[in-house]
């Protein structure tokens, strides 16, 4: 697999959100891109964008440039839709993260393609490949590593996923960390489609519930988070910080 920027062949419009390039497709358009891109031997390193990892790319010039890496940027959060519309007047498709992976994961299983899952907690990656084997029988595993791993380890994982050969790479280490790691590593591990998943393993296994329909059409799936998982209570400060930097990007009419 070698490494090719998304308008080498196919352009595909970007909206700026805070200095994040937000590329314009809806959920039909990314998934057949990702696979017109494999089929033409180009890895893809995907990142699905919310308002808090727009802050902290704002806040940390190492998240910044790893996201300047990525080969796409598909927008995970109704923060990101809300604020694109406000600048630009651009209306994006929401994009949430967990629901991506999973789409991958169907076709993987459908197409008979090869998939690591890496992070969570001990066991949870291995629940997660149980449970979605129910609904997709087809599901390969390539391989299962928790994201507990330290400095000493990371070599010996490496070498795992290379041996492993994955079609895709599904890690979840939580933001920013698993954009910071993927940074470093996507280039040498050569995976054709590699994506950072944050907690969706957790949701997987049945360790996590995601928010009502009615609470994530109206983009408050960050209050049911909340509620749910209060020790979040400090990220969540991101949310205001990224509400007020967009109206002030929009004042100052730049």
């Amino acid at each position: 697999m070698t490494r090719a920027p998304i308008q080498n062949g196919s352009h595909v419009p970007t909206v700026d959100i805070l200095g994040v390039p937000i590329h314009r497709l809806t959920r039909r358009e990314l998934l057949r891109l990702l696979q017109q891109r494999r089929e033409q031997g180009l890895a893809t390193w995907l990142v699905t964008v919310n308002a808090e990892l727009v802050v902290r790319a704002g806040d940390d010039p190492a998240v910044a440039a790893a996201l300047g890496k990525a080969d796409l940027l598909a927008a995970d959060g109704a923060g990101v839709v809300w604020a694109a519309r406000c600048l630009s007047n651009v209306e994006l498709e929401r994009l949430p993260g967990v629901e991506i992976a999973e789409e991958l994961v169907k076709w993987a299983a459908g197409a008979g393609l090869k998939v690591y899952f890496l992070g969570a907690e001990p066991g949870v990656a291995e629940a997660a490949v149980g449970q979605l084997r129910q609904r997709y029988p087809g599901l390969v595993a390539a391989g299962c590593r928790h994201g507990y791993f330290s400095p000493s380890e990371e070599q010996g994982i490496l070498e795992e996923i290379k041996a492993a050969e994955p079609d895709i790479l599904l890690v979840a280490l939580g933001a920013p960390r698993q954009e910071l790691w993927l940074a470093e590593h996507q280039e040498k591990l050569s995976v054709p489609v590699a994506v950072g998943v944050g907690g969706s393993f957790d949701v997987w296994a049945g360790r996590a519930q995601r928010a009502p329909d009615w609470m994530g059409n109206a983009g408050l799936e960050w209050l049911y988070r909340l509620i749910k998982e209060p020790r979040r209570a400090r990220r969540m400060l991101a949310l205001p910080r990224f509400v007020q930097q967009v109206v002030t990007r929009k004042l100052s009419g730049r």
